[in-house]
């Protein structure tokens, strides 16, 4: 009597196994079926272009050498990506990426025993967009009219180094900013 109980348990087992590997199947079907992907691995952009221009970015801030600093992290940021040739002038590209950086702001977050900023937060925004212009009218292609990053930096407020901290803080977010709006414009988000 316990040899058919167990051939149903078996039997019963086999199906669910069945039934769990059709699930999974199904799921990763209709997961590829609606666009799904990991971040950085496709773009939103037509096969057709390939030559990208990335103008030097206005800058509206006190702090001078941010649209610098933004350029060259940028410009690695698309080589590194390596889905778009950089080119050295508007007119030999498909796309332009142009922008403006409209805020710098840099604020403490943290404070030691006598009152004096030992961490600060650092913010960037700035209004960006990638435009085709290989027709008669230029097409935006992608714009982000607030795209922002932030970081945050610990100081010694008796240290030497204690602007160094900011210049490399200023580093670090142009970094960060890059890959992301790479990121961003690259799957259309």
């Amino acid at each position: 009597m316990s040899t058919p109980r167990c051939r149903v348990v078996c039997y019963g087992s086999h199906v669910k196994n069945r039934i769990v590997t059709a699930a999974v199947a199904f799921l990763a079907l209709a997961l590829a079926s609606c666009g799904y992907h990991l971040v950085g691995t496709t773009s939103f952009l037509p096969d057709d272009i390939e030559n990208l221009y990335v103008e030097s970015f206005q800058n509206q801030t006190k702090w001078v050498d941010m649209d610098q600093r933004l350029m060259e992290a940028l410009t690695l940021e698309w080589v590194r990506r390596g889905r778009l040739r950089l080119v050295d002038s508007p007119a030999k590209a498909d796309v332009v990426l142009s922008g403006v950086i409209r805020g710098l702001a840099v604020i403490p977050v943290s404070y030691d025993d006598q009152g004096r900023a030992n961490e600060y937060q650092m913010s960037l925004q700035a209004a960006v967009q990638l435009i085709d212009v290989r027709g008669d009218d230029d097409e935006v292609l992608w714009e982000d009219k607030a795209f922002s990053r932030r970081t945050s930096y610990l100081v010694d407020p008796n240290a030497v180094d204690y602007f160094d901290r900011q210049n490399l803080a200023m580093d670090e977010l142009s970094r960060s900013f890059s890959s992301a709006l790479v990121t961003a414009v690259l799957e259309g988000f």
